[in-house]
C-alpha cells in the first residue's frame, strides 16, 4: 500500500511539472504572437501612413500638370509638359521650356481629365529656355500655389511629374531628393561649340526623361519650386536631373506675360574671345601678346550705345561697369544684368592704352 501511495504521489508530481511546463511554453508562444502582431501592425500603419502623404500630395497635384504636343504642318514634332502657373477667369496660364515648342507653329495641351486644348503661345525666352502658354477652358482647371526656391535644401524630398516620353505615359510620378542648390549649368544656344549661357538650376536624382521638360518640380506641401529642364545623358552617370528655381523663373513669365519677350540692353558690338586668338591673330591685329583675356571687338553697329559711346572695331573689351571681362558669357551676364536706359562704364584696351567711356543702354 506504501509502495503504490509512492507511486501515485511521484506520478502526481511528474503530471504537474508537465503542466507547468506545457502552461508556460503557451503562455511564451502567445506573448510572442501578440508582440509580433502588435510590430506588424505598427510597420503597416507606419507605411499606410507614409503612402497616404505622397498619393494625397500626387492627388492634388496631378490637375495642375499638362502634356504638351508640339506641332509643324499638322503633324506632332515634338512633347513635354508643363505646370499651370495661374487661372484668370477661364483663361489657364501653363510654364514650360521653350525647346518644347520652339520648332512647332501650334501646340496641344492635353489635361489631366484627357480634354485637348489648342494653346496661345504669350512668350519665350531662348536664353532660360522658358515659355508660357495659355487657353480657354470650360471645366474647372487648378493651379500650383508658388514655393520659395530659396528654402530648398539638400536632402528635402522632391517629386517630378510630367509625360515621359510622350502622351501615354501622361501623370507619370518620380520622387527623389534635392542632390545640391544653386548648380551653374552652361549652355550653347547657338551649337556652334561655345557656351553662351549659364543657368542656375536644382539638380535632384528624381527621374526626368524626355518629355518630362517643362514639368513641375514639387516639394512635400505641393508647392511648385522649379521647372523640370534637363539631365546628363552620360552612361556613367545616373540621378542627374535639374530644375529651373521658381524664384528665377517667375520673373521671366511675369515679363513674358506683359510684354511677350523679355527685353535685354544692348551695347551694338561683335566679339571674339581674345583667349581665341593664336599668337599670329594678335601679331598681326597688333595686339600685345601678353593680352590674354577680353574680348575683341570685330564689329559696331551703327547708331548703338557703342558706337554713340566712340568705340570702335579693334578696341578690346576689358572692363564693363568696373568688373573685369573674361568671357563671352560673363560678359551677357554683366550686360542682362542691367536694364535699358541704365547708365554704364565701359573700359576698353586701345593699342595698349585703357580708355573708360560712358554708355548709356539701349
Amino acid at each position: 500500500m506504501k509502495r503504490l501511495t509512492a507511486f501515485l504521489l511521484v506520478a502526481l508530481i511528474g503530471w504537474n511539472v508537465v503542466l507547468t511546463i506545457l502552461y508556460l511554453q503557451v503562455r511564451e508562444t502567445t506573448t510572442a504572437a501578440n508582440a509580433q502582431q502588435q510590430t506588424t501592425q505598427k510597420v503597416e500603419q507606419a507605411s499606410v501612413n507614409i503612402t497616404s502623404d505622397v498619393t494625397k500630395l500626387v492627388a492634388d497635384s496631378e490637375n495642375k500638370v499638362v502634356t504638351i504636343t508640339a506641332k509643324a504642318r499638322g503633324q506632332s514634332i515634338d512633347s513635354g509638359s508643363g505646370a499651370i502657373y495661374k487661372i484668370q477667369g477661364k483663361t489657364v496660364y501653363i510654364i514650360t521650356n521653350n525647346h518644347v515648342v520652339a520648332d512647332g507653329d501650334e501646340a496641344v495641351v492635353t489635361f489631366a481629365n484627357g480634354k485637348e486644348q489648342q494653346v496661345t503661345i504669350v512668350g519665350k525666352d531662348e536664353l532660360t529656355d522658358l515659355a508660357l502658354l495659355k487657353t480657354d477652358v470650360d471645366f474647372k482647371a487648378d493651379a500650383f500655389t508658388m514655393g520659395d526656391s530659396s528654402l530648398v535644401k539638400k536632402g528635402e524630398y522632391v517629386i517630378a511629374m510630367g509625360s515621359p516620353l510622350g502622351i501615354e505615359y501622361q501623370g507619370s510620378v518620380s520622387g527623389g531628393l534635392i542632390s545640391g542648390v544653386d548648380r551653374r549649368m552652361e549652355m550653347d544656344i547657338d551649337n556652334n561649340g561655345v557656351a553662351d549661357w549659364d543657368v542656375n538650376v536644382l539638380q535632384t536624382d528624381a527621374a526626368i526623361n524626355p518629355g518630362n521638360s517643362g514639368g513641375p518640380l514639387i516639394n512635400m506641401a505641393g508647392e511648385l519650386i522649379g521647372i523640370n529642364s534637363m539631365k546628363i545623358t552620360d552612361t556613367s552617370v545616373e540621378g542627374f536631373g535639374f530644375a529651373l528655381p521658381i524664384n528665377e523663373v517667375l520673373p521671366i513669365i511675369t515679363e513674358l506675360e506683359n510684354n511677350g519677350k523679355v527685353v535685354r540692353p544692348i551695347l551694338g558690338i561683335s566679339v571674339q574671345p581674345i583667349e581665341q586668338l593664336s599668337m599670329l591673330d594678335k601679331a598681326y591685329l597688333g595686339i600685345d601678346s601678353k593680352v590674354e583675356s577680353g574680348l575683341l571687338i570685330v564689329k559696331v553697329a551703327s547708331r548703338t550705345p557703342a558706337s554713340s559711346a566712340g568705340i570702335r572695331e579693334g578696341d578690346i573689351l576689358v572692363k564693363f561697369d568696373g568688373k573685369e571681362v573674361k568671357d563671352y558669357k560673363q560678359f551677357r551676364q554683366l550686360l542682362y544684368s542691367h536694364k535699358v536706359k541704365d547708365e554704364v562704364t565701359i573700359t576698353v584696351n586701345r593699342k595698349g592704352k585703357e580708355i573708360e567711356k560712358t554708355v548709356t543702354l539701349e
